[in-house]
């Protein structure tokens, strides 16, 4: 028996619940709402704790001990069919109430919907069709935030480093299958009105919307699934790697079409966490189309030599050797703004130029809860910032950046409050979701004795002790965040526990002191360990990328030196820090472990995993285990196999089972001190926002983390100003 999931009233009733909270409505509704009777109405007897304090988002009256959001999961049984809404928000620590749920729905009038007046206007024209031929049958309805529906019109104006910063706009223009919700812990329906699972995880069938488009016009349905896994994911030449969101170990996944508005992966093994994965797979930050299941294969055709005979020749005279060298140029929107696309805005210019415009796609497929078509802002404009971070910075303070937390260091912060004023702008803190901010990574496969140190267990634990996390977090931190180890955040059903959060995060000399005698006793003339007669020599690499990553990286250096550990601490910059990592010569990768919690989609931060020279636990045993002959390779501790294997078993188990293996997981982490957190919870990366005071509906806090595409957590689509 197959266990429906999100399917499309859970929206209609998250729509409701969220559109209740708007406190402006600014114009009529143009849909219809109908109250329909349950003819059992479920009641359900529910004591919620609470595991964070986070912002109040709706009042009720409820015996109230402190205001904190609390997330409950509520069954409602309509007609035999079973609805789980993810969310619903209660402003109370804790609260044993009978919930009473009554299924709203939403019948969207085609003919009274709302449309941008520059849509309008093309549609007077005759050169658009009407709005309700443009949008599906069941359009997603985007729920708006605390400013209620919006007005069209604006372009959000933001600063970018390059053509390598594809992320600047993607994280906000972006398109998946389901997408994180705002408190990034659960999923709503996206291109897909809902899923179901198989009861035993090989099997996921999704439910298209009947009537969507391309932004060109043209249909979107299950043959640009089929032609995406069977031209182009399948064919060696083009894709010699196959995408992560059909990967299972080393197993692949099979795409079918059931009929044109629903597809089937197939996988030869469980695959429980295929949701949270493919919630990730998108057009990725540099605009390639290997990582989404699907291709508008009415454009993509005309490349592809098996649907072309001219491709070839095509190829050579736009200066490509190659036919699929001309291909993946083309299906990358950085390059080529006239591929049709599913996201909210869409590319006029090349990605690279001085200034990079977008406009709304005419055929988004979602509306907001009176029936407007989204987005309601115009487009997104990015301006190149050749001065780099600094200079950005000092176009946010000129009032000439409305919406942006990339970029913007946490070291930047009182500079920006101080010129809110001044600038038109307000500076919002978005804690990261989880881990740690800045954290350092052994390589657990360094070479020669340093390598024998790292793979000693006393000797790691030694040197988080040895750390005075409270002068970092007061100083490089601003005294904001949590000290904290590099596991999940409090109320993620894979959070360890609190005393393995703080596990060795104590500032100990003595004690780290102590630890490194009892295995590492001997010193040379300047006072610092030795193994085997040979001095341990902690190379660390760290990037000028986070402005306070370098700071923090010296004063742990210091800290380790005055323990007798010698510290070379190395700055460069972000190509070439993982470029010296790759080279398995650098005993400590400092980064952020900004996946914790996607502990299984996300594994390179805590494993070995094969053929990634990026991981960061051990980037030498990652190669060995593709090619153990192969350069830079070194051989993998067995406990490093371990870790991976713990990680592999993940997505084939049932929720409940792989939640205790995740906790497992991170309290193996820590207790072995295979990486070290300093402090988390912070809005250090991408959290420092700032924001126009005319532009509304940014909540003041959302999901802020790589996985999750922030700031996509704050739904852009509804955003707009107020002038």
């Amino acid at each position: 028996m197959k266990r429906s999931v999100l399917l499309l009233a859970a929206m209609f009733v998250l729509g409701a619940i969220l559109a209740a909270c708007s406190s402006q409505p600014a114009a009529e509704p143009q849909v219809v709402e109908r109250i329909v009777e349950v003819e059992k109405v479920v009641e359900v007897e529910k004591e919620v704790e609470v595991p964070v304090e986070v912002e109040v988002v709706k009042e009720v009256e409820k015996v109230v001990t402190e205001e904190v959001e609390v997330i409950k999961e509520v069954e409602v049984e309509v007609e035999k069919e079973v609805v789980k809404v993810e969310r619903i928000e209660v402003p109370v620590e804790k609260v044993v109430e009978v919930q009473k749920i009554v299924e709203k729905e939403v019948e969207v009038v085609r003919s009274n919907l709302g449309e941008a007046p520059d849509l309008a206007a093309a549609v007077s024209a005759g050169t658009l069709p009407p709005v309700w031929e443009r949008i599906p049958s069941q359009p997603m309805i985007i729920p708006t935030l605390q400013d209620g529906i919006g007005q069209y019109g604006g372009v959000v104006r933001r600063f970018y480093l390059g053509p390598a910063d594809g992320c600047n706009f993607f994280r906000l223009s972006r398109a998946s299958l389901a997408r994180f919700s705002q408190d990034g812990l659960s999923f709503i329906p996206s291109i897909a009105r809902g899923w179901e699972v198989s009861d035993d995880g090989t099997e996921w069938t999704f439910f298209l919307r009947e009537g969507m488009k391309w932004s060109d016009g043209d249909d979107f349905n299950a043959d640009d699934f089929v032609y995406q896994y069977e031209d182009v994911i399948m064919n060696a030449d083009l894709t010699p790697v196959s995408p992560p969101f059909l990967r299972i170990g080393d197993e692949i996944g099979v795409i079918s079409k059931v009929d044109d508005t629903t597809v089937k992966f197939t996988f030869p093994v469980p695959n429980f966490l295929f949701l949270e994965i493919v919630a990730q797979a998108d057009e990725a930050c540099y605009g390639s189309s290997r990582n989404v299941p699907w291709a508008p294969s009415h454009y993509m055709m005309q490349f592809h030599a098996d649907h072309n005979p001219d491709a070839q020749a095509n190829a050579e005279a736009a200066e490509f050797e190659s036919w699929t060298q001309y291909y993946d140029s083309q299906t990358q929107y950085n390059l080529n703004p006239e591929k049709p696309t599913l996201a909210p805005w869409k590319f006029t210019n090349p990605l690279g130029d001085q200034v990079v415009m977008s406009e709304r796609n005419p055929y988004f497929w979602a509306v907001d809860p009176a029936g407007n078509q989204l987005p309601y802002l115009d487009g997104i404009q990015l301006t190149l910032s050749e001065g780099g971070t600094e200079v950005g910075t000092l176009m946010a303070v000129q009032g000439d950046i409305d919406m942006q937390g990339r970029h913007i260091q946490l070291d930047q912060f009182t500079t920006l409050k101080q010129g809110e004023e001044q600038g038109g702008y307000t500076v919002r803190t978005w804690p990261t979701f989880a881990g740690s901010d800045v954290a350092f990574f052994f390589n657990m496969s360094m070479p020669g004795e340093t390598g024998n140190a790292i793979r000693t267990k006393e000797f790691r634990q030694a040197l988080s002790l040895a750390i005075d996390r409270k002068a970092i977090q007061e100083i490089q931190f601003l005294g904001l965040g949590t000290i904290r180890q590099g596991v999940p955040g409090p109320a993620h059903p894979h959070y360890p526990g609190d005393d393995i959060a703080q596990l060795r995060t104590e500032y100990d000399p003595d004690a780290a002191n102590a630890l490194l005698d009892s295995v590492f006793p001997d010193k040379d003339g300047e006072g610092f360990r030795l193994s085997n007669g040979e001095r341990i020599v902690m190379s660390v690499t760290v990037t000028d990328a986070f402005g306070t990553w370098p700071d923090a990286a010296q004063v742990v250096g210091r800290a380790w030196e005055a323990v007798g550990v010698k510290a070379d601490v190395n700055v460069t910059t972000r190509s070439q820090h993982f470029t010296r990592w790759q080279t398995n010569e650098w005993a400590v990768m400092v980064w952020n472990e900004d996946t914790a919690g996607f502990t299984f989609s996300s594994i390179d931060k805590r494993a070995p995993r094969e053929g990634a020279a990026g991981t960061f636990h051990g980037p030498g045993c990652a190669l060995w285990l593709q090619n153990p002959d192969g350069p830079n390779s070194y051989p993998c501790a067995q406990e490093s196999i371990d870790l991976l294997e713990m990680h592999k078993l993940g997505p084939g188990l049932p929720p409940a089972e792989r939640n205790a293996l995740g906790k497992e997981i991170y309290k193996t982490i820590v207790e072995n001190q295979y990486n070290i957190g300093i402090v988390g919870l912070s809005p250090m990366v991408q959290g420092v926002i700032v924001t126009n005071n005319d532009l509304r509906n940014v909540p003041d806090a959302a999901g802020n983390d790589w996985p999750l595409r922030t700031p996509n957590t704050g739904f852009p689509e509804q955003w707009f100003y107020a002038r």
